[in-house]
């Protein structure tokens, strides 16, 4: 598409501030993501907002381009009256599903859905609140959406952080998931964290032999944070390897991302975490993800044993409302949360009151 333009900022407000300015208050967001310039591997660089927008006006443009300019116009008229069409549709369907729905409670269940949490979950959400509040507390938005995030608070099970004391042999901590979520930039900020503030002694633990670079892109890490690295090649060679950091506090498991629907390579990272027997087994899933291809990630990674659960990339995610679903499915405790690629800052302990106004508010606050 033509006339789209590119803007940087430290701040959302301040990108889409840009974008007014140079493209009019009629321009159209195509793309955003979070993007972090200079440092080293993700220590010291500046975590920049990066809007991809495109004039909505096009009005101005040279006569010499009318032509293409009026199809382009055209195009993206057509375009958006089936989106809504299209959406009105999906809308009225949904309500369908919820008979005799307050139309105090219609603009709470449609926020829900639109921020992709799951209709059977959205139901019961705004029947809970139907039940719970009389027509005169019904009528205040205000009151609809304190008791709205109170119920998806108590719906989320979280774990808390890694608790590393009161233990006679090191910690054995997992992260695993799909490939491209963060697992690796997620080990570092953990082993930094643990190293560098708690002034624990922490072993690093590779499998990761498949993608390219992997190993060195940790051993960086390992080397800037200074912990031990160690690379192994098949599960006979880990039970040994974690024995040989039995004078760790904690030692972080970095494995080798793997697709969802490839069963061989899921039934090999089981063999390792048989000889591993981690204590915790962490799934790292995006934040960013439909919620439709989290819950097959979480039905096909169940089978090696979940019980903790990681989102990232928040900072690029336009709905959070599949966090409380996953949640539900994988009847997993959330653990953290990360935000970015700043080692070792993006990384927070996953809170329920937190995550609840990120889904009934439908973006970062």
């Amino acid at each position: 598409m033509k006339n789209l333009k590119t803007f940087q900022a430290k701040t959302m407000a301040e990108a889409i501030d840009q974008v007014k300015r140079r493209l009019g208050r009629d321009a159209v967001i195509m793309h955003t993501r979070t993007v972090t310039r200079g440092g080293v591997l993700g220590f010291g660089g500046q975590p920049l907002v990066e809007v991809t927008a495109a004039a909505g006006d096009m009005t101005s443009v040279p006569a010499r381009q009318n032509s293409g300019v009026t199809d382009q116009r055209k195009l993206l008229a057509e375009f958006g009256e089936l989106r809504a069409a299209v959406q009105g549709l999906v809308q009225d369907a949904r309500l369908r599903r919820v008979p005799n729905l307050p139309e105090e409670l219609l603009e709470a269940y449609t926020s829900l859905i639109q921020t992709d949490v799951a209709e059977d979950i959205a139901v019961q959400l705004v029947d809970r609140i139907r039940g719970d509040l009389d027509p005169s507390r019904l009528a205040d938005p205000q009151v609809v959406r304190r008791h709205l995030a109170a119920y998806v608070e108590s719906m989320l099970p979280v774990a808390g952080p890694i608790l590393l004391t009161h233990r006679a042999a090191p910690a054995v901590i997992a992260l695993i998931g799909p490939t491209g979520v963060g697992k690796t930039t997620t080990i570092a900020k953990l082993a930094a964290n643990f190293s560098l503030r708690e002034g624990k002694k922490v072993g690093i633990i590779t499998i990761d032999t498949y993608r390219i670079a992997a190993v060195e892109q940790m051993r960086t890490y390992a080397r800037i944070i200074n912990v031990p690295l160690e690379v192994v090649m098949s599960p006979s060679q880990l039970r040994g390897t974690i024995d040989t950091m039995k004078d760790r506090d904690v030692i972080l498991l970095d494995t080798a991302g793997r697709s969802h629907s490839d069963q061989i390579k899921l039934n090999e990272l089981k063999c390792y975490l048989d000889e591993a027997k981690p204590h915790e087994v962490h799934l790292v899933l995006s934040a960013t993800t439909s919620r439709g291809v989290l819950s097959e990630a979480v039905e096909r990674f169940g089978v090696v044993g979940v019980d903790r659960v990681i989102f990232t990339k928040l900072d690029e995610a336009v709905g959070f409302g599949a966090i409380l679903s996953c949640l539900t499915q994988a009847n997993a405790r959330l653990s953290y949360l990360t935000d970015g690629q700043e080692v070792p800052d993006d990384i927070e302990v996953g809170h329920s009151r937190r995550v609840a106004e990120l889904i009934v508010s439908g973006k970062r606050v």
